[in-house]
């Protein structure tokens, strides 16, 4: 049975949507399946498709969750919800069906390291844990899979339809950085933790008490103690159930009282207790961005087969682990890649994609970049653009200001003109679309 958490997941664009909708699946939960399928029929037929209406009803229940969670009280109506996840979900059909006429695919590795990637950085915990972890909660693994599946192909395909029609010229870049809106946008940005340290009508006594108290909190804190969970369980501040995140901050946004502090932190520093007449602050400088910065670059090149609609996956990771024996065996990497790689673009050279500070990119490529040694050859893996081997041929440490600026005026540029032709391409396809309601209420 077609899934349904497109209510959270409609506007996913990057990998990091997926761990989001991934995210709201596992909240959801699948608790009311069985009850739902009782109630199931068809409810839209889309071109060669349906959409069920056990599908409509647990988006809409998803739907309710999602507000709740964001605190809401006054829902929309029943009806008018029902109306937007449909049309959603139509959309989102055409789409898949889209997907199958182009032969895009989602391999099961995509899929696990999808997985892995959310139970890493979400939880800290190995995909292993992750599935003991959904056991206990009563919510099916293979299901979840399914669903992470589903959205990758909807990211896929996409990309594969929209990116052809985006184009940005070094004279766009330029120009869109000569904006002063463009300033605004690459400022210098901070992320603070803050635990705030009060005592009701304090005498010389208390304010002592409380003055060992925060210097107590700092030394451990120092000594590597989780933040968040110091500030959950001791700040009096508003931010206190979020672990005291302020989250990213200009420093013109930030308290005028941590301002001066902040600008002194290295990330990682915890400030001396601050006092003012609302207590004891103690802050840390969780991270920075900066635009002005020497960072570590990386000469990456690849081999790069992609499947299609004649080869399978299964034949590309074949194709690539032939390449790769080859390469082991002492063939010429360029030499392959240029004959081989399905990256035009690399593959001209040898398979270079030049200098990168790894900002940019599909994040399974670049964790297998940062886990390489200079002159390593990876194993065979895959990505969102298919399967790959790599070697990292060089590093180094340049200042790379200009270069940052251009990709993060070109990443702005891309995300801007993405989304209008997005927006034009969902338009197109459903209005070729052949859609008929069989069920009116739900």
């Amino acid at each position: 049975m077609l899934q349904y958490f497109k209510i959270v997941s409609c506007s996913a664009r990057t990998r990091r949507s997926t761990l989001l909708f991934l995210s709201a699946c596992i909240v959801g939960g699948f608790s009311a399946q069985a009850e739902l399928e009782k109630l199931d029929g068809v409810a839209v037929i889309v071109n060669d498709s349906v959409v069920m209406v056990s599908e409509i009803e647990r988006a809409y229940e998803l739907t309710l969750q999602e507000f709740a969670a964001r605190g809401a009280t006054n829902f929309p109506p029943r009806d008018q919800i029902i109306k937007q996840v449909t049309e959603r979900l139509i959309l989102e059909s055409i789409q898949i069906q889209e997907a199958g006429l182009q032969s895009i695919v989602v391999s099961d590795e995509e899929v696990t390291n999808a997985i892995r990637e959310y139970a890493r950085r979400e939880h800290d915990l190995t995909i292993e844990e992750f599935r003991e972890r959904l056991v206990v909660e009563g919510t099916s693994y293979n299901q979840i899979r399914e669903d992470v599946r589903r959205e990758t192909l909807l990211q896929k395909v996409r990309q594969q339809s929209v990116r052809p029609y985006v184009f940005i010229s070094p004279q766009d870049i330029k120009d869109f950085r000569e904006l002063p809106y463009f300033d605004y946008l690459a400022a210098d940005r901070y992320r603070v933790g803050h635990i705030l340290l009060t005592q009701d009508d304090p005498d010389d006594s208390g304010t002592t008490d409380l003055q060992a108290q925060a210097e107590d909190l700092v030394g451990q804190l120092r000594e590597g103690a989780d933040f968040a969970t110091m500030a959950v369980n001791h700040s009096s501040a508003s931010t206190a159930l979020e672990g005291g995140d302020l989250n990213w901050r200009r420093a013109e946004q930030l308290p005028q009282l941590f301002v001066e502090e902040v600008l002194k932190m290295e990330v990682g520093d915890v400030s001396e207790p601050i006092r003012n007449e609302r207590g004891l602050h103690i802050i840390k400088l969780v991270d920075k961005q900066t635009a002005t910065t020497n960072q570590e670059q990386t000469r990456v090149r690849h081999i790069l087969i992609r499947p299609n609609a004649i080869k399978s996956e299964i034949e590309a990771k074949n194709e690539v682990e032939a390449i790769r024996a080859r390469i082991v065996d002492g063939e010429d990497f360029e030499e392959l890649a240029r004959q081989y790689s399905d990256d035009a673009n690399s593959a001209r050279e040898g398979g270079d994609l030049g200098w990168t500070t790894g900002e940019r990119g599909d994040p399974i490529f670049l964790d297998v970049v940062n886990s390489s040694e200079i002159g390593e050859l990876s194993d065979v893996f895959a990505s969102g653009e298919g399967w790959h081997i790599l070697e990292v041929v060089d590093r180094k440490v340049a200042d790379v200001t200009e270069q940052v600026l251009d990709n993060f005026a070109a990443s702005q540029l891309y995300s801007l003109r993405f989304e209008e032709a997005l927006k034009d391409w969902l338009q197109k396809i459903r209005s070729e679309a052949f859609v008929k309601v069989v069920r009116e209420s739900l």
